[in-house]
């Protein structure tokens, strides 16, 4: 038999390839699903996948019609997800995979809003976690499951509804566990992915140590480090901010770039310094919502008087990297 409901699927990335990669996955239902692209006005049947066309902005016209969007606008899931909510209220089934960044949060949230059902890829199993890890995070989602047992959920809950409403109370606390249990190993991946980034940026920039600093009360705290020289650690060190390059940096009294230390000391107010530093640069970690996260530092034992504005772009590229990876996983705790 087909699904007795049609199906909208908008995917990231998969420009020509979007119904090869659909029609491959395994589902693991008895209902047959025909994948073809979604066309303007088109009447949506039971038992088809419509996929969104790349660069086409389809949402929900009416119900079981996907029609383009007023010119201008633009086409993504969040909006996908928002129209359904608007024409199938309760009846509408919100499903996030995976994919990276925040797809799809928002969209769940419209469809709590009409008390729709909202699932998430299990994100322990997700190749990118980035979006079923935002949805479990920042919506009340009632089902956090495996990719080979979707198809078995989605066809309880289109065949027998009814049945789902004790299951949806018990599996909340599996879907608070998983929350907790993402929210911890996305902290662990976070700081894993800093450090590599830190050791991509000190090898690159042929310097001793990178690491990150960040507020702490009235101090600067090394967040995160590359091992130095004879493997001295810097990581959770902290000094006054009086004592910080990085923070004159921030305030504009010392250049982002300083190849030469000592020789600054001759037209600059350069603190005693904890450590012997020789070269510096320093840059800030700003994430999308206009705040600072910390500042991205790199230094050398020994004066490098090659540094120069070529370096310093290289840190900066850095930063922003950073910042990506921090405004994924929603820690904006910082200066």
């Amino acid at each position: 038999p087909s699904f007795p409901l049609p199906v909208v699927a908008y995917l990231h990335g998969l420009e020509g390839g979007s119904i090869a990669r659909l029609t491959a996955i395994r589902w693991r239902s008895r209902f047959r699903l025909e994948v073809i692209y979604a066309r303007h006005r088109e009447i949506l049947l039971p038992g088809f996948v419509y996929v969104i066309p790349a660069g086409e902005p389809l949402t929900f016209v009416g119900a079981d019609i996907l029609g383009l969007a007023p010119p201008g606008a633009t086409s993504n899931v969040d909006h996908l997800f928002a129209s359904a909510a608007h024409w199938y209220r309760s009846g509408v089934i919100g499903v996030v995979l995976s994919g990276l960044g925040t797809d799809g949060t928002k969209g769940l949230l419209s469809i709590t809003q009409v008390d729709g059902i909202r699932v998430v890829q299990s994100p322990f199993e997700a190749t990118f976690p980035s979006m079923p890890t935002n949805a479990l995070i920042g919506d009340d989602v009632q089902y956090a499951v495996m990719l080979d047992q979707m198809g078995e959920l989605l066809e309880a809950l289109v065949t027998n509804p009814e049945s789902m409403a004790v299951a949806t109370a018990e599996v909340q606390a599996e879907v608070t566990r998983q929350v907790l249990l993402v929210a911890q190993t996305l902290t662990k991946s976070l700081d894993r992915s800093i450090e590599d980034i830190l050791r991509v940026v000190r090898d690159d920039l042929a310097m001793d140590i990178t690491f990150v600093t960040k507020h702490a009360g009235d101090d600067v705290v090394v967040s995160h480090s590359t091992p130095g020289p004879s493997d001295m650690r810097m990581q959770g060190r902290s000094h006054p901010k009086h004592q910080s390059l990085c923070q004159r940096v921030l305030d504009g009294r010392l250049p982002a770039v300083m190849p030469d230390v000592e020789a600054l000391r001759l037209t600059h107010d350069v603190p005693e310094l904890p450590v012997v530093v020789g070269a510096y640069m320093a840059t800030p970690v700003w994430l999308s919502n206009g705040a600072l996260y910390g500042m991205l530092c790199c230094l050398n034992a020994s004066a490098s008087r090659e540094l120069d504005q070529r370096h310093y772009t290289r840190l900066q590229l850095s930063a922003r990297q950073i910042a990506r990876l921090i405004n994924e996983t929603g820690d904006s705790s910082g200066f």
